[in-house]
């Protein structure tokens, strides 16, 4: 007997689901993996091949016709809409980017940028919004264009020293190169916007919830069939049709009783889990000479703070903070998304004659992120260098 759709039972078990692949989605993120790779590596023989045969002097998304395509080629080209949904350019000179109409903006999904009345220049390109001179974003012609909240999110944006070109990123991950997670995740969240919302209590939470009791696998898996209601008990089977008496045989209740569950009343062996902190270096430590640094900031404000707590002033320096993608992200640059950032940081390497990353418990920074919590909730610009901090800081943990 079926108890769930099949499409229900697909849901990741944070919708309350039980995480089953939809096969045909995860091919299709699977295609687009190929399709990207032709995107972003196209000095590879893979992608000479199929240029020369399929888009000699155009790009692999432009929808081409061409001649007695191979079975692979219409199968790639078939994830085409999947790759443009998560597309975005990021800004390097700003030459090829459109402003109004390439998806260049990062919202809840990639997009150009709006205008705040009409649009007389719809030749418009970025690099016209930028100062060539100082490497920043020209403010007062984005004030001409845009809304407060769009020159937000146009500032936020990094704007290179020098030239370099535009690139194309995935907008769905945090290091902007595809994945056939990601992908597949857009798939299933294209495949929710078509479905009615629901009427009445909802009890996908209360699903996902019986997956994060400390419990054995096989007691989350009923406890997840007893929310859902995917037991042949009594009730459950005359809802169906079938003619069974719905009292329980043994203690004569109407539903679920602790007579009918197995397992209730005896004792469990419950799994035991030791968290670690995993320790990330990139570089020797110099003994003695550390400086512990934090960021805060929020989504929806513009400010941002950075506190940190210098031991020495050196050029011998052990940076330390609990940010382990940061360490990630500067001991292996190969983040496409921060690539003007990640350049940045190289150059400032190279002022010390030794550098290292690594990476803390939040609890041994608690004093660098007091002094970045300071600086966001304060009104202007502020800088503050001294021995004696502005405020009271947490004694060493």
């Amino acid at each position: 007997m079926h108890w769930l759709a099949w499409r229900k039972l697909c849901r990741h078990k944070t919708d309350g689901g039980l995480g089953f692949r939809v096969i045909e989605d995860f091919n299709t993120a699977l295609l687009a993996k190929q399709l990207w790779r032709l995107m972003d590596n196209p000095e590879s023989l893979f992608a000479k091949v199929f240029k020369g045969r399929y888009f000699r002097n155009s790009t692999p998304l432009d929808p081409i016709r061409s001649y007695s395509p191979s079975y692979g080629w219409q199968s790639i080209v078939s994830a085409r809409p999947l790759v443009c949904k998560g597309l975005i350019k990021r800004v390097g000179s700003g030459s090829s980017i459109s402003v109004w109409y390439d998806p260049w903006i990062s919202d809840s999904c990639p997009r150009p940028a709006i205008c705040k009345g009409i649009n007389y220049y719809p030749h418009l390109t970025v690099n016209q919004l930028i100062n060539s001179q100082t490497s920043t974003w020209n403010r007062p012609l984005l004030q001409q264009f845009f809304e407060s909240e769009e020159i937000t999110r146009i500032t936020g944006i990094p704007v290179a020293t020098g030239y370099k070109p535009d690139t194309w990123g995935w907008f769905y991950t945090t290091t902007g190169r595809y994945t056939v997670k990601s992908g597949y995740t857009v798939l299933q969240e294209l495949s929710d916007e078509g479905t009615l919302p629901v009427f009445g209590p909802d009890t996908r939470r209360l699903q996902a919830q019986s997956w994060k009791v400390k419990c054995t696998t096989k007691l989350q898996h009923f406890l997840w069939q007893i929310i859902t209601g995917c037991l042949s008990v009594g009730a459950r089977l005359c809802s169906r049709g079938m003619r069974v008496d719905p009292l329980c045989v043994r203690c004569g209740s109407n539903g679920i009783c602790d007579n009918g569950i197995p397992g209730m009343g005896s004792s469990t062996n419950g799994s035991r889990r030791s968290i670690q902190y995993i320790s990330i270096n990139s570089g020797h430590v110099p003994p003695g000479e550390w400086c512990q640094i934090d960021g805060a900031w929020k989504v929806t404000d513009s400010r941002a703070g950075l506190g940190c707590m210098l031991v020495h002033n050196k050029r011998r320096m052990n940076f330390q903070t609990d940010s382990a993608q940061l360490v990630k992200m500067v001991s292996k640059p190969e983040w496409p998304a921060f690539a003007i950032l990640l350049e940045e940081v190289e150059h400032c390497r190279g002022m010390f004659q030794a550098f290292s990353l690594t990476y803390i418990p939040r609890t041994k920074n608690t004093r660098a992120d007091k002094l970045a919590r300071s600086a966001r909730a304060q009104p202007h610009d502020v800088y503050y260098i001294n021995s004696v901090p502005p405020i009271p800081l947490p004694g060493p943990v």
